[in-house]
């Protein structure tokens, strides 16, 4: 399952617990089960971008999706079909 995470400062879905950037999260897939799983992987992704840096601007500036694919990220299945707002690209 992929998801699409934009940056916020109003309604986020998640922040990293080590910096509190906020993130609005968007998925393919809408079931409870599925949405915590990837909002746990979404968790363990934020954490993993502070190990490579102690700069607090450590997390891509544009949108990015976990997992990561090597297309844009606006174009993703979870942005798509998530329903990302348009702005976002």
């Amino acid at each position: 399952m992929q998801v699409f995470c934009l940056a916020t400062s109003e309604r986020a879905d998640v922040e990293c617990k080590i910096c509190g950037q906020s993130y609005a999260l968007y998925f393919e897939r809408k079931s409870f089960e599925e949405r915590a799983a990837a909002i746990q992987m979404v968790r363990e992704a934020l954490e993993h971008h502070h190990l490579h840096s102690a700069d607090p601007d450590v997390h891509p500036q544009k949108a990015f999706t976990v997992p990561e694919w090597n297309g844009p990220a606006h174009m993703s299945g979870a942005a798509i079909l998530g329903g990302a707002p348009p702005w976002a690209a």
